[in-house]
């Protein structure tokens, strides 16, 4: 009789080449009720993995075994096979068998079930790029630097605009302007002007006018629907003009054509239309003075009354603590940098911090308690990759903590922990951050108002969401993390909640900031 053996390897492998013994079969059974704790790979898991595995050999050895006809399984073990163990022993074996075997048929249907799951994945309409943008007035809609432009109308009333569609043309647009986009190799436009360069993949890109359409063939060339008579330039390669009422004309480097109801030909003047340096240059001198803006506003700031904390992220590049710029709050100490790298803020010259591993955060000390508080902080989101995803949040939640935070699923939420009897509550603007908005700076502000007894989010210097506030009490900052969170010590695994993203700036007010005061405070 063979030596009972305790090693689970050596038990699955019985039992898959039917040798189990009676002793070895209620061992197994008792090893797969109580699997291990702490153990890497589950011995429930290993022996699903080890059927599968024996299951397509059996098919392989089936099919090489005929040569036509339908894949034909190995029979069950004769009558006659002498029985090793009891029945009683073999019922149960049974019994975990075709708990695995319904594993596995599970794990088939989800697998099955992967490619529509793929199907419904996020989706994008956009088919261009707002690469660039200087001084930027628009009438409507506004866009900024890096935002994915859809199909539809960009109106612009002022300012330089740079716009890359996905088949690689790449127009730059003077305002005023209103151009459409039809998709990503087709524009429409009746007011502007605008240059064009269309590289070899582009080929074909079009833009069509209310006196003709334009149809380039790799080249780079001007068109101006300001002046009365609309005119094209080509400064490279071949386009061809399709004038509304007349034959398509071709042109080529140097020549111009006007499009109205007499075509008049000139020479073109690529001096007259804003250049990729000329991009360069006003979009250089348009940072440099947002920050040289932004750096005299500090004092403002820094001495208001009801500012807890700002920093500013202006540290010397290499220290570990961020200076509290608040003058009328000095028992609120700097905050401490745990991780986190130096980059880039919002403009040259302008510093940030990069949250990025789990272990990145700035540790801070708000001494107190609130009736009213105004967040706000500059953000560029790289990612969604948890559940929650920390800007501000309190050690632990408990007694009107507070805790600030992006969704998943891209709502700016505000969790308030309940204190005096009363429920915490979460309080939520709709999906915000989408793949379209990460990698883009933006002005992220939360108001808490006893008064009006709601919450109020702000985008941009822009309301997206007012929330009502059902019970009002004073709330606590305390010891808290920016970009991420610690749960008190609660418990010995704390959830992992960290910020993928950059921030440039943070400031907490006890007081409700005016609609005017956040706008000024996103500019």
């Amino acid at each position: 009789m063979s030596e009972l053996s305790h090693d689970p390897e050596v038990l699955i492998q019985h039992y898959l080449e039917d040798r189990l013994t009676e002793d070895e079969a209620a061992l197994l059974l008792e090893l797969l009720q109580k699997p291990a704790l702490g153990e890497a790979d589950p011995l429930h898991e290993k022996l699903l993995h080890q059927l599968s595995m024996d299951a397509m050999l059996r098919e392989v050895k089936a099919a090489a075994s005929t040569s036509t006809g339908p894949v034909i399984l190995p029979a069950a073990p004769s009558a006659k096979t002498k029985a090793r163990f009891s029945f009683t022993t073999l019922t149960s074996v049974a019994a975990v068998a075709a708990c695995i075997t319904l594993a596995l048929t599970w794990l088939f249907v989800f697998t099955r079930q992967l490619p529509s799951m793929a199907d419904a994945e996020d989706t994008t309409a956009a088919v261009a790029v707002l690469s660039r943008g200087v001084n930027l007035e628009w009438q409507g809609e506004s866009h900024t630097p890096g935002s994915p432009l859809s199909p539809g109308w960009l109106r612009l009333e002022s300012g330089l605009a740079q716009i890359e569609f996905y088949q690689g043309a790449r127009v730059t647009l003077e305002g005023p302007a209103a151009f459409r986009l039809v998709s990503s190799s087709q524009a429409y436009c009746t007011a502007g002007k605008l240059s064009v360069h269309v590289p070899p993949q582009a080929k074909g890109f079009r833009i069509d006018t209310p006196k003709g359409t334009i149809v380039d063939l790799g080249t780079d060339f001007g068109l101006d629907l300001n002046v009365p008579t609309a005119e094209l330039h080509v400064f490279k390669g071949e386009v061809e003009l399709h004038a509304t009422g007349a034959a398509m004309k071709p042109l080529y480097e140097g020549q111009g054509m006007t499009l109205g109801d007499e075509n008049q030909a000139f020479t073109a003047n690529q001096a007259a239309f804003a250049s990729l340096n000329t991009v360069d240059e006003r979009t250089a001198e348009s940072q440099r003075l947002a920050f040289e803006s932004w750096l005299s506003s500090r004092p403002e700031w820094n001495n208001e009354a009801s500012l807890q904390m700002r920093l500013d992220f202006q540290d010397p590049v290499g220290t570990r603590s961020l200076r509290n710029h608040a003058v009328k709050a000095p028992q609120v100490p700097a905050g401490s940098i745990v991780g986190c790298d130096w980059t880039e803020g919002r403009w040259p010259g302008k510093r940030a911090l990069e949250f990025r591993n789990v272990s990145d955060r700035v540790r801070l000390s708000i001494p107190g308690e609130h009736e009213a508080i105004t967040l706000c902080a500059w953000v560029r989101v790289h990612g969604l990759d948890r559940p929650f995803n920390s800007l501000f949040m309190a050690e632990g939640y408990a007694d009107g903590a507070i805790h600030w935070q992006i969704t998943r699923d891209g709502k700016l939420r505000l969790g308030i922990a309940g204190r005096d009897g009363h429920p915490s509550r979460d309080h939520d603007t709709p999906a915000l951050f989408k793949p379209e908005r990460f990698g883009q700076w933006m002005h992220l502000a939360t108001v808490i108002d006893p008064v009006a007894k709601e919450i109020r989010h702000y985008l941009n210097g822009e309301e997206v969401a007012r929330v009502p506030w059902l019970h009002v009490f004073p709330v606590r900052p305390g010891l808290a993390d920016l970009g991420n969170w610690n749960d008190g010590g609660r418990s010995d695994r704390v959830a992992i909640r960290n910020f993928s993203g950059t921030m440039d700036e943070f400031m907490l007010f006890s007081r409700v900031l005016t609609e005017q005061e956040i706008a000024k405070l996103a500019r």
